[in-house]
């Protein structure tokens, strides 16, 4: 038997949102979620382009602002559930992928605005948090309590030593057998390793729509964003399992054996419109440009002198997203909602660095999907004293992780693919609702799919 190392480097991401452009495991199987902030909105499948109707708009898409002709302050507090895919065990192609939990922390407050009208002008200040992730994941062989054997062993994968594609065990014995020659066939084990990230992300922005004609506006918004992300992987040796090396991707710089965390920063923009041809229609749309942060990846081992040495100068880069929306409203009491996100992905692996294999004469060896996101969702006033609203909404998320293009010839190839497989399409269903005064509004939601649940609670006041 033959081992071979995966160097594991480890950062964020998935999440509701950032990026990854280097290939390690704690980029594999995250979760990206871009939907905008509010309980109303995530109550509606995260369908709200169309409507922009109150203080969220400062970032949802700040068209929506000119509506508003009081003063109004809103605040959000979110909680959620991730849960992130590594490969455990089994034998290529036919491994095993087991969901390790993640935690936004605690429940804290991920947005806040206060806007202000004037004349044909409404402006606004905000602040966003759409991510605070930590977690992790152990992929460890597992042991017999009463012997101590080993009944579980880490994933592997068998390769002819010639050249070819991978193959079955029985493939592989049976190549040894027709040859004559043990080692015509080798098998390839990774290391067990611990990973874990903890990433945050905030945005205090500006924000500011104009109403250009009765029925068209325009707005724009500038983001100064903060990312701030420390990730580690240590690998052991699969027989002694002695440490034999520590990976660490973060917004940092080294300093002998210790690493010290820094906060990156980034300004970018977004751009909206809203046009209500009728009482009952109005359409919007947004451009919300990506932030891009610095955070290199490190390595220290033996080879290193037992110190973190520099690998690689990567960036951080979330996808830009591009949306339209449309909202109708068929009777007074009655809302119904839908958008179409389009999210560029590609984004995560512009300039993308592998640590595991060379990929230098290769093409494109990974990829990202662009998707167009489909939300949908409606909302229903109950004309009573305290008027209270039902929502609900679906939104699908076409599957769009970083996935592995390249051959399967080689050990380190084969060891990308078991990192970086293709994944699947997730479902989202929410449901919310809501109580509403003139003065004041407090709105609550829940949004769950197969690996991401998240529930909202926002206020809103009016003056």
């Amino acid at each position: 038997m033959r081992k071979f190392r995966l160097i594991a480097l480890c950062l964020l991401a998935a999440t509701p949102l950032a990026a990854q452009n280097t290939d390690i495991e704690s980029l594999s199987g995250l979760q990206f979620n871009f939907g905008n902030p509010g309980a109303r909105s995530l109550g509606m499948g995260g369908a709200f382009l169309g409507r922009a109707d109150d203080a969220s708009a400062a970032e949802a898409n700040p068209a929506g602002l000119t509506i508003l002709r009081k003063p109004e302050i809103s605040v959000e507090a979110r909680n959620y559930v991730e849960q992130q895919l590594f490969t455990t065990t089994g034998t290529y192609p036919d491994v095993v992928r087991t969901p390790f939990t993640h935690y936004s922390d605690r429940v804290s407050i991920s947005f806040a605005s206060a806007v202000y009208p004037i004349k044909n002008f409404t402006i606004g200040l905000y602040f966003h948090e759409p991510l605070k992730n930590a977690g992790g994941g152990i992929v460890f062989p597992k042991f017999d309590q009463n012997t101590g054997r080993i009944v579980t062993k880490t994933p592997n994968f068998y390769l002819p030593s010639g050249g070819g594609a991978p193959m079955s065990q029985a493939a592989c014995v049976q190549l040894r057998i027709d040859t004559k020659n043990p080692a015509a066939c080798l098998e390839y084990r990774v290391d067990p390793f611990i990973s874990a990230l903890d990433v945050r992300q905030r945005t205090w922005g500006f924000a500011a729509g104009w109403q250009v004609l009765p029925k068209l506006s325009v707005g724009a918004n500038v983001r100064a964003q903060f990312f701030k992300e420390g990730a580690f992987t240590s690998r052991y040796d699969g027989v002694t399992f002695d440490l034999k090396n520590i990976s660490v991707q973060a917004t940092a710089r080294a300093n002998g054996t210790d690493v010290e965390l820094t906060e990156e920063r980034d300004i970018t923009f977004g751009l909206g419109f809203k046009y209500a041809p009728t009482d009952k229609i109005s359409v919007g749309g947004v451009y919300k440009q990506g932030a891009r942060f610095d955070a290199p990846t490190f390595f220290l081992g033996s080879q290193t002198g037992g110190e973190f040495l520099k690998v690689a100068d990567t960036v951080f880069h979330n996808p830009d997203i591009a949306g339209v929306g449309i909202s109708y409203q068929p009777i007074p009491v009655l809302t119904i909602n839908a958008d179409a996100d389009y999210v560029k992905y590609s984004n995560l692996v512009d300039d993308f660095v592998s640590v595991v294999a060379d990929v230098s004469s290769l093409n494109q060896p990974f990829v990202a999907k662009n998707v167009t996101e489909l939300h949908i969702g409606a909302e229903y006033f109950f004309a009573i004293k305290v008027p209270f609203a039902i929502r609900a909404g679906y939104w699908h998320d076409p599957a769009h992780a970083v996935t592995w293009n390249g051959p399967l010839t080689r050990a380190d190839y084969i060891a990308e693919a078991m990192l970086y497989p293709k994944t699947q399409d997730q479902n989202h269903f929410s449901i919310g609702g809501g109580f509403a005064w003139p003065k004041f509004q407090i709105d609550f939601a829940y949004d769950t799919a197969k690996y991401y649940k998240v529930g909202s609670l926002s206020m809103v006041t009016r003056f």
